[in-house]
């Protein structure tokens, strides 16, 4: 609570109380636990509080850590031992008097080839890329879902508002129709009716707040307990969507895809990979031997690695890795497939549902509420029945239920549409 302090009483508050009141207005104006819960700002919580995101960003920078280390050298080797040590007759176990005896210590380094060291690092910045717009994309997936999770609330939330409307309604008609009835104008069969018709109105509402639970606790597993507060009254104005050929076209940057292209990359950089081992790698040894009796050498050694044995070895790597290549274009051109069915589905569905909803607006809902009005005034003239105001009423409230539903599909569709006219960099062009 805010006191306003007049005159010389303002002077005379207490510190303490004008540093609350200070204190206490921002508390208030960041409190928004009331506020309708709109559309982006459930994403911006998703967003937020998502630890699927925070999971990809640690897979993202352990693939940059990988690329950074792939196309270094191996770790050298160190080694040390004994060597030729008599182990029978009478010089068994002696280091002085046998003269071959020695202690060696030396260091090893291996040295793969530089082309296979260059695309070793190549497929490393590859499975990078690939993490990075698997990171994008789960962020795309996630403002679609989240999306989608609201409009489920919206629905249910919107429609309580029609049916407690409606049963206000039937609350007032079941009273008229005992007056009537008391009066000796109704019959006890219409006070009947009108009081079913209360009770099934009772019976839609209990099944409607069923499914508004049901729908936010889908959304809390998104955003916790801001799923609790209520939502505006109305669907985001979102522009129509492009057309067919224009969202075909944007589609072939989509993130979704450029996870398919990014596996085919990397499938090229395995098998380039696997031709490179048909080239040998080399080491080097360097090493000191210490002689107690006798004097010390050093030893340097040079090996390379035989790949002549090809056609169980190498062959068969080489044909795997071809094979994974082939897989991963199919998978690309399937997932093309995909995105483009769903484009036409949605675009086609969301075109229908336009026209749908302008019958609706135009001739559907306005015939529904002239029917009740005749019905009333029939029925208030005494040529009518109370039968048919409840038909009437009922018909009414089932076709602004049908229409909500129509509204609410529509927004699952442009939702939809949104996300697959992203661009390769996750916005709207």
């Amino acid at each position: 609570m805010f006191f306003l302090l007049r005159g010389t009483a303002a002077l005379r508050a207490s510190p303490w109380v004008l540093l609350l009141v200070v204190a206490c207005a921002p508390a208030r104006a960041l409190d928004d636990s009331d506020a309708a819960l709109t559309l982006g700002a459930a994403r911006t919580l998703a967003l937020e509080r998502q630890p699927l995101l925070a999971a990809d960003e640690a897979e993202v920078r352990a693939a940059r850590e990988r690329a950074a280390a792939a196309g270094e050298l191996p770790d050298p080797h160190l080694r040390g031992g004994l060597v030729d040590l008599t182990a029978t007759g009478a010089e068994a176990g002696t280091l002085r008097r046998e003269s071959d005896t020695q202690f060696v210590v030396g260091i090893a380094q291996d040295f793969p080839g530089a082309g296979k060291r260059r695309l070793r690092s190549a497929r490393a910045d590859a499975e990078t890329t690939l993490a990075e717009r698997r990171l994008l994309l789960q962020r795309l997936q996630l403002e679609r879902d989240v999306g989608l999770a609201w409009v489920d609330v919206w629905r249910p939330q919107q429609a309580l508002e029609l049916a407690r409307a409606s049963l206000r309604e039937a609350g007032l008609q079941l009273e008229t129709a005992r007056i009537a009835y008391a009066n000796g104008r109704g019959s006890q069969a219409e006070v009947r009716a009108a009081s079913l018709a209360k009770a099934l109105l009772e019976d839609d509402i209990a099944g409607l707040e069923q499914d508004e639970a049901h729908a936010r606790a889908n959304l809390s597993y998104w955003l916790g307990e801001a799923a609790q507060r209520p939502l505006p009254a109305r669907l985001p104005d979102w522009p129509p969507p492009p057309s067919l050929e224009a969202l075909l076209a944007a589609m072939r940057a989509h993130p979704h895809l450029g996870i398919s292209e990014q596996a085919v990359a990397l499938a090229d950089a395995e098998v380039a990979l696997a031709r490179q081992d048909y080239r040998p790698d080399w080491s080097v040894e360097l090493g000191y031997g210490y002689r107690p009796a006798f004097t010390d050498y050093v030893n340097l050694q040079l090996s390379i690695a035989l790949p002549v044995f090809t056609a169980n070895r190498q062959d068969r790597e080489l044909a795997a890795r071809q094979a994974e290549r082939e897989r991963a274009q199919f998978m690309r051109d399937d997932e093309w497939r995909q995105h483009a069915a769903e484009a036409r589905l949605n675009l086609g569905d969301w075109t229908r549902l336009e026209t749908r909803l302008k019958s609706y607006d135009d001739s559907i809902l306005p015939e529904a509420e002239a029917r009740i009005e005749a019905a009333r005034l029939a029925w208030a003239a005494g040529s009518g029945t109370l039968a048919a105001v409840l038909d009437a009423r009922r018909a009414a409230l089932d076709a602004r239920m049908r229409r909500l539903d129509l509204e609410a599909d529509r927004a699952r569709h442009a939702l939809r549409l949104r996300y697959l006219g992203v661009n390769a960099d996750g916005e709207q062009p």
